[in-house]
């Protein structure tokens, strides 16, 4: 399920209403919103200076790609499953990881892990 915010536009006009003069439970009516939402966006204005909608950061990953290229370096010939046990992640979490990174798997007599550029095809 996809939520969009309000419309800038919106929030400027249902502001310039509720500044006219207006309350809050009458500009509720008129604009077909909750006086909640309508009281947060003029408690913002008044603080803030502004109404824009909160921005949405996400999450943040679990794992710091910088110590996930350190472990692979250190051990070239680890699993995916050693892989996933040092970092308390699964087999395939690791796969997911290993190939965000940009390592490919090279079939050789040891498995090792190498850190493929673009350009380069696995073979």
């Amino acid at each position: 399920m996809n939520i969009q915010s309000y419309s800038q536009d919106l929030r400027k006009r249902v502001i310039s209403f509720l500044e006219s003069g207006h309350t809050q439970q009458v500009t509720s009516k008129v604009f077909k919103l909750s006086k909640t939402t309508i009281n947060t966006w003029y408690v913002r204005y008044k603080k803030e200076g502004h109404c824009l909608p909160k921005k949405n950061k996400g999450a943040s990953p679990r794992i710091a790609e910088e110590a996930f290229t350190n472990y692979i370096s250190e051990h070239p010939n680890a699993t995916t499953a050693d892989i996933g046990k040092a970092f308390y992640i699964s087999a395939s979490g690791a796969r997911y990881w290993l190939k965000k990174i940009g390592f490919s798997y090279k079939k050789k007599p040891l498995p090792t892990w190498k850190l493929m550029k673009k350009s380069e095809e696995n073979i």
